[in-house]
């Protein structure tokens, strides 16, 4: 891994650790639920995550008082309710369409092989909000609500250059004013150099930014539906992205054009022509 992706790949971490502990342990919980899609015990919940037997109980006991977990006491496990579904069931609608981009990305998984992305602005980060692995023998192994900066990843690339030049100048300087406590930044002309490219190439491609040897292909829309900006993108090593790029490209611009249809969008999609 390169100097650069591990400076940031520390910082990262550093600020992950500021979220309150439980609440990161409820959402880890529940990620882990939607994982498996089974009862869940206490006990395997303390094993897999790492947190104390006692702890885990009295987690697990909370969550279920408040109807978003239901305890099977015959097989003395957790599963989740009806209400947990219910509570984000507005978000994707409002978002995306409901679910038509899911299947999109399914889509996008099965033809090219590699791992698919779905991705959203949020502060200084691209967070992935869904995950679907390819069937590449080695996989690009990445969980939903994974964050990476804006300016140092491929996602985050292609979300920038969805956006206008005081966005992306916005965002390195807030990127820098977060990172400047841990006595890091982001070289603001190597930012603006990779969004530029994106935006001539009509697609970013991040090569071992964060992970060595492996990279990220992406596209980004400036809005959806409710005008959240989003991005699609796939991931895998880099030496097959490379192979790939001129075919995983026209495959996810056709996807997305079909996806945006009559929406008033400014994409990245439009500007890049032909994916070489």
């Amino acid at each position: 891994m390169n100097r650069e992706a591990c400076r940031h790949g520390a910082v990262e971490k550093k600020l992950e650790q500021s979220v309150i502990k439980t609440a990161g342990r409820v959402f880890q919980v529940l990620e882990y639920l939607r994982e498996v899609r089974r009862p869940v015990t206490v006990r395997e919940i303390s094993e897999r995550l790492g947190y104390p037997l006692s702890s885990t109980q009295v987690l697990l006991k909370s969550v279920a008082t408040l109807g978003y977990l239901r305890y099977d006491s015959s097989a003395r496990a957790y599963l989740a309710t009806p209400r947990l579904a219910s509570i984000g069931d507005w978000v994707m609608d409002s978002m995306f369409q409901g679910g038509q981009l899911l299947t999109l990305l399914g889509d996008i998984a099965r033809e090219t092989r590699f791992t698919a992305i779905l991705a959203v602005e949020n502060d200084i980060y691209a967070q992935y909000v869904h995950v679907i692995f390819g069937s590449h023998p080695i996989q690009f192994n990445v969980q939903p609500g994974t964050r990476r900066l804006l300016c140092m990843s491929g996602t985050g690339w292609a979300l920038l250059a969805a956006g206008s030049d005081d966005h992306v100048a916005r965002t390195i300087h807030r990127s820098n004013v977060r990172l400047k406590p841990s006595g890091q930044t982001v070289d603001a002309d190597y930012v603006k150099a990779r969004v530029q490219e994106s935006r001539e190439r009509g697609y970013a491609f991040s090569r071992g930014v964060v992970t060595e040897g492996i990279g990220i292909v992406a596209l980004g829309s400036a809005s959806s539906a409710s005008g959240a900006r989003f991005a699609v993108g796939v991931g895998g090593l880099v030496e097959q992205l490379e192979r790939a790029v001129d075919t995983v490209v026209p495959a996810m611009r056709e996807r997305l054009f079909r996806f945006l249809g009559s929406m008033e969008a400014t994409t990245i999609l439009a500007q890049g022509g032909e994916s070489g």
